[in-house]
């Protein structure tokens, strides 16, 4: 029989409001599968097998060891496509471009500096928009490609914790997504190491820079867009804001001390003031006779930046300091904070194991974190601490996939072969409500249940689920058929066969006759022939297969 998409989606439904299909429960998912759920982008046959063979301890080292990237990868974004499609148009000064619709290679992910001016250029480059934001559409693309095949999948996923603690929306405008690529790289190489030279790097990077206008940001009055976001969300974090207990710094616990605890909007005034200056070399005027260079890089303009003393945190700033001291020190005095370091291992914490983390975990990777702020590795000491713990080990599965998640682990789990040549995925997890660095809110997408436990996530998985597996929006394809054992011939045996594999667990027939009763077809029916029907089948057993609990949560 051809299972309809009322059958799937009415089934489906029932089977996650359910308490759960008979088998394994939550709390009895095998520690491998969960450890892996949780370090990696998806539990895979492959995957389990190694991590058996090698144990949690040397997995994990094998993990931080490894680059951002492999051979294999290499070969399948050099091979990728992406589509280009637009409209004839017309520039500003009448030059026209012609219609196009292509799928060209990856050309910008590892584009650098002034290469990527021509893309800013209306005057002297005309060209549709869609071309000035093209980096930003690969690194998309490519998201998805190294989220399934990256050898490196716990960097993939620091690489996306990342972009949502130091959110950057690629598409606010061509600068964002011209330069997101180079965005991206620098977030994922630097996913292990430390946190000062990340924030450093993240606040010199062009994409940043324009996302919170901080590159025009001069003196009298300094643009505190950047500012406020640094405070909020990427170093003290909200609970560290005591504006609205005392407007004076003195009162600041701490302060009179020479560290305040926390901040107050005089801290972000104060610590715009510190970053005036810091630009981007576009060639931009500076002053009578004076440009910056048409460099394509972070560049810092001494003209804009205001030397007068400041004071941030009670934390004394010295009048006429040298080329970008006020805003290295403040990036310093943030860095090193305790607050910072709470709020970060509060953050990897919930990421890695739970929405309410034990607070002994996390109080346990603080102390790692502020004894190691000097080291080059201090993030990869930090994950140790978190993922060695036994409240790693012993905290049963309780976060939901998010879209973007789930749609990567489903690939994983059937073996997909993901291309990714066209932006149809991003719209599919728009309907779910995830925005893959498309998030505008500068907080990027939430980490926790109550934000996603909500009817719009469940169609948008029932959605992903089905369309996936029939390539609707053209991501990936999976040959359900050929990875049947050779000689199934029942519906349950194959049913039994790829529940067992979605979930990497041995199951019982209960499980397979539950499934098979939501989908309306006999327990002993015979598979369909090879062919259509067969793969039909085998695509509806699947996609609710991983529409239960046990493969939705980690």
């Amino acid at each position: 029989m051809i299972l309809s998409r009322r059958v799937f989606s009415v089934s489906s439904l029932a089977l996650l409001v359910a308490s759960g299909m008979p088998g394994p429960t939550l709390a009895a998912v095998d520690f491998k599968f969960t450890a892996l759920n949780r370090l990696t982008y998806g539990a895979n046959p492959q995957a389990v097998d190694r991590f058996r063979k090698m144990g949690l301890v040397d997995w994990l080292e094998s993990e931080l060891a490894k680059p951002a990237s492999d051979e294999n990868l290499q070969a399948r974004l050099a091979a990728a496509r992406l589509l280009i499609e637009y409209e004839a148009g017309t520039g500003d000064h009448g030059v026209t471009w012609a219609a196009r619709k292509d799928n060209v290679r990856f050309q910008y992910l590892e584009t650098k500096g002034e290469k990527l001016l021509l893309l800013l250029d209306f005057d002297k480059h005309p060209m549709n928009y869609d071309e000035r934001i093209r980096p930003a559409r690969e690194v998309q693309a490519a998201s998805l490609i190294r989220a399934v095949h990256a050898d490196a999948q716990l960097r993939e996923v620091l690489t996306q914790f990342w972009h949502d603690h130091f959110n950057v929306n690629s598409m606010r405008d061509e600068h964002t997504g011209a330069y997101f690529a180079i965005y991206d790289a620098m977030l994922r190489d630097n996913a292990f190491g430390n946190f000062r030279n990340l924030l450093g790097q993240v606040t010199r990077s062009p994409a940043m820079l324009f996302y919170l206008n901080n590159e025009a940001s001069k003196a009298s009055p300094a643009n505190e867009n950047f500012a406020r976001e640094l405070f909020e969300l990427h170093t003290l974090g909200a609970k560290n804001y005591f504006n609205d207990r005392t407007t004076k710094w003195s009162d600041v616990p701490g302060a009179k001390a020479g560290l305040a605890e926390g901040y107050i909007d005089q801290d972000v005034y104060e610590a715009a003031r510190a970053l005036t200056g810091w630009s981007f070399g576009d060639g931009r005027y500076i002053a009578e006779g004076d440009n910056a260079p048409m460099s394509g890089e972070f560049y810092y303009i001494d003209r804009w930046h205001d030397p007068y003393q400041k004071r941030i945190l009670a934390t004394e700033f010295a009048a006429n300091s040298g080329p970008m001291e006020d805003g290295e020190k403040l990036l310093d005095l943030l860095a090193h904070h305790h607050g910072t370091a709470n709020f970060l291992c509060t953050k990897i914490c919930r990421r890695l194991l739970a929405d309410e983390p034990p607070q002994a975990l996390v109080n346990r990777a603080v102390e790692s974190w502020l004894a190691n702020v000097e080291a080059a590795d201090q993030i990869a000491r930090v994950i140790r601490v978190i993922v060695l713990s036994t409240e790693f080990a012993e905290t049963p599965p309780g976060k939901i996939k998010r879209p973007f998640e789930f749609l990567a682990s489903f690939y994983r789990a059937t073996n997909s072969q993901v291309t990714a040549p066209s932006s149809e995925f991003i719209w599919q997890l728009s309907i779910a409500g995830w925005n893959q660095h498309e998030c505008r809110p500068p907080t990027g997408h939430a980490d926790n249940a109550d934000y996603w436990a909500n009817t719009n996530l469940i169609s948008g998985f029932v959605n992903m689920a089905l369309n996936a597996l029939e390539d609707w929006f053209e991501a990936g394809k999976a040959d359900l058929q050929a990875a049947l054992p050779a000689g199934t011939t029942g519906m349950k045996e194959a049913t039994l066969f790829w529940i067992s594999r979605i979930y990497n667990a041995d199951v019982s027939d209960q499980v397979a006759l539950a499934l098979l009763d939501n989908l309306e077809i006999a327990a002993d029916a015979e598979l369909p022939p090879a062919g259509r029907e067969r793969e039909q089948f085998l695509r509806g057993v699947v996609a609710a297969a991983a529409l239960s609990p046990q493969f939705l949560y980690r």
